[in-house]
């Protein structure tokens, strides 16, 4: 019989535009080269904030995922929604973030995996219940801690824990490295050896012994580093081709593994080696100074006792939450998808800490909670609150029935929801951009970025242009360094081109609603809306004051007016001659929000009436529009797309006489009102 070879393919990017990237440089190559192989069945996990960027930005690995599963190629794991890792993280976290990646997969592949994916493969015995009671019968764990428990070989086994019980397949470190070494190098040798070996033995139909790695080691590693990602393909693409002639080995769905050969409970406590060798290792990626091993960093780290404190925090508002209104059930799982997406990797060495934006902004779920709150009250109110945790105050506005939440940073609208239903419709709080966190209420300032010349197409191709290189090389620091001992060398790395390409401005998040850019008369640099304005209270709103220079002031009032969202400007000239300005105004709309992040791109769409006056952005699946009306006349239309939300922008020259002032409305209407 054949020996049963697991092979599995772990995507993950957190919900940030460099998904792009990575499916460029990496998955849409590995995938077609993986469908290029239909007699072999391959394991796919994606996380599901790759799942919710790609949605956006880059659909096409989803729709080749997609096409594998129908031809049954290829089976999905399930995991947590965000990788935090389960022994670093709350349980309470923990089975929110597995229902919520459950829930994530079928909405996007339609599909309920049994396998799961323990994320960084770091393990405690009392992970078994959740996994278990979660739907799951399977998992994975590395061959070194296995064998503390006692296995002498890449069996499968049972484990236990109370009554629940998980299928055990042994996670082949040793196969890693040396497929690994095949994939970037063409140095097939020693993963034909280690597994010929393995099939060699009499009892090798009983034997399971699985390749898991990273899908980003097939393109996006090596491209990051100076490798053409199409020299990468070309070697899987060789690699695949050669297990296909071998008639030892057979590639297998984790639900065909073959039965236990025994039990192994409770198996030890054990960390990824991988973690555990870059703690070791300066020059590896993620290495962090001062820690002995995962375990002391998991016991030392200022960054996860800082920010389980602040998850403490945040876990006891959400589950605080009202669960007697209309809308209770919306909101809660609107704060709970923000509260888990930006718990990503929580744990692992080398990703977050104090102003990362994928940790920091989890402090937005409160926001959510803040308004199922307050969604218990009746009547209008205007009230100050720091209702999203970021350490400044905001200005809420009720009229009873909807909730804006205002910043004085630019005094704009940060979010927008209507209190009976839940629904979202300013606010897109997931997007993580680049650039340090300084505040859910602060402007985003984002640099251009330069991610280099990405590939020019997905083919499997050998590179002319190499370069001969001793170990580690650029890409060794991935590998132990016993895999060179018995490397002839140096080796050859195919390089791609050094031209950096150019440098462009990321796809914009979280710049809110009424964000007024101003340009004066006297500037040639427009003004964004950063700084904290004077305010004051007034009846069903507040007003914000910017002092545009010695004689301009703006003034603007954020109210509700008979549904709608109003912002009423004020520009007034103190000065006794003649002043100009041109004030752009944008405003980043996202009608209902969730159903947004669930279905990508193709949810939004810009949309105008018949006499072209009002421009606005449709929800495709609800038909939920916003709709930008002005009682001005505007002299320029702007339509953005941003992450996960359109943006429109009018533009308007104003001319002020001597002491004079002008008023005009900017209104946001939204059909259906429910």
């Amino acid at each position: 019989m054949p020996l049963p070879v697991p092979f599995l393919f772990h995507f993950n990017q957190h919900f940030n535009e460099y998904a792009r990237v990575a499916g460029r440089a990496c998955y849409r190559g590995l995938l077609r080269v993986l469908r290029a192989h239909p007699a072999l069945k391959f394991n796919i996990h994606i996380s599901g904030t790759l799942i919710h960027a790609l949605s956006w930005v880059d659909p096409e690995p989803l729709e080749l995922i997609r096409d594998g599963l129908k031809a049954g190629q290829f089976e999905l794991l399930g995991s947590t929604y965000a990788q935090n890792i389960l022994y670093a993280s709350n349980d309470w976290d923990n089975a929110r973030q597995i229902e919520l990646h459950k829930a994530v997969l079928f909405d996007a592949f339609g599909v309920e995996p049994r396998t799961f994916w323990n994320v960084e493969r770091c393990w405690r015995q009392s992970l078994v219940p959740l996994m278990a009671e979660a739907g799951y019968n399977c998992t994975l764990v590395e061959d070194h801690i296995l064998s503390r428990a006692g296995a002498t070989g890449p069996f499968t086994f049972t484990t236990r824990a109370d009554s629940h019980r998980l299928l055990v397949v042994t996670d082949d470190e040793t196969l890693k490295h040396k497929v690994n070494l095949a994939a970037w190098f063409g140095r097939s040798g020693q993963a034909f050896d280690h597994l010929r070996a393995l099939a060699a033995r009499p009892d090798a139909d009983a034997l399971c012994p699985a390749y898991a790695e990273d899908a980003e080691a097939m393109g996006l590693w090596g491209w990051e580093r100076g490798v053409t990602p199409n020299q990468t393909w070309a070697y899987l693409d060789e690699f695949l081709s050669a297990l296909e002639a071998e008639p030892g080995l057979r590639l297998i769905h984790f639900s065909d593994a073959p039965p236990p050969g025994g039990d192994l409970t409770p198996i030890p406590d054990g960390s990824a080696a991988w973690m555990d060798a870059a703690l070791t290792r300066p020059d590896a990626p993620y290495h962090e100074d001062g820690y002995a091993n995962w375990f002391d960093f998991h016991a030392r780290s200022p960054k996860l006792k800082h920010f389980t404190q602040t998850y403490d925090i945040i876990r006891a508002r959400i589950q605080a939450m009202p669960q007697n209104t209309p809308g209770a059930e919306a909101f809660r799982r609107a704060a709970l998808l923000t509260y888990c997406a930006h718990q990503y990797e929580f744990g692992c060495i080398g990703v977050g800490g104090l102003n990362d934006r994928g940790w920091e902004d989890a402090r937005t779920a409160v926001a959510v909670a803040r308004a199922a709150q307050v969604a218990e009250a009746d009547g209008e109110f205007v009230i100050i609150d720091d209702c999203n945790g970021d350490g400044s105050d905001e200005v809420l506005v009720s009229d009873g029935t909807q909730l804006q939440i205002t910043t004085a940073y630019g005094g704009r609208v940060l979010y927008w929801f209507d209190l009976r239903t839940g629904q979202q419709f300013l606010g897109n709080q997931l997007p993580v951009l680049p650039g340090v966190y300084t505040g859910d209420g602060h402007f985003p300032v984002v640099e251009p970025v330069n991610n280099g010349r990405l590939p020019e197409d997905d083919a499997p191709r050998h590179s002319a242009e190499r370069v001969e290189e001793m170990p580690p090389t650029r890409m060794g620091r991935f590998l132990p360094l016993w895999v060179w001992q018995s490397e002839s060398l140096p080796v050859a790395v195919a390089v791609r081109e050094t031209n950096p390409g150019e440098a462009v401005m990321p796809l914009m998040a979280q710049t809110r609603a009424f964000a007024d850019y101003v340009t004066l008369d006297t500037q040639s640099a427009e003004q964004p809306p950063e700084e904290w304005l004077d305010s004051r209270m007034e009846k069903g709103g507040v007003t914000f004051i910017r002092y545009l220079s010695d004689e301009l002031t703006l003034e603007k009032t954020l109210r509700f007016v008979l549904g709608k969202l109003v912002a009423g400007y004020t520009l007034r000239n103190h000065d006794r001659k003649e002043r100009s300005l041109r004030l752009r105004v944008t405003s980043e709309l996202c009608p209902d929000y969730m159903d947004v992040v669930r279905y990508g791109r193709g949810a939004l769409q810009f949309v105008n009436n018949a006499a072209g006056d009002a421009p606005g952005v449709q929800n495709t699946r609800t038909q939920t529009t916003l709709a930008l009306g002005s009682t001005r006349s505007w002299q320029a239309l702007e339509q953005r797309v941003d992450f996960c939300a359109l943006t429109l922008g009018l533009t308007f020259d104003v001319t002020l006489g001597p002491r004079s002032e002008q008023r005009f409305e900017l209104r946001l209407k939204r059909t259906p009102k429910n």
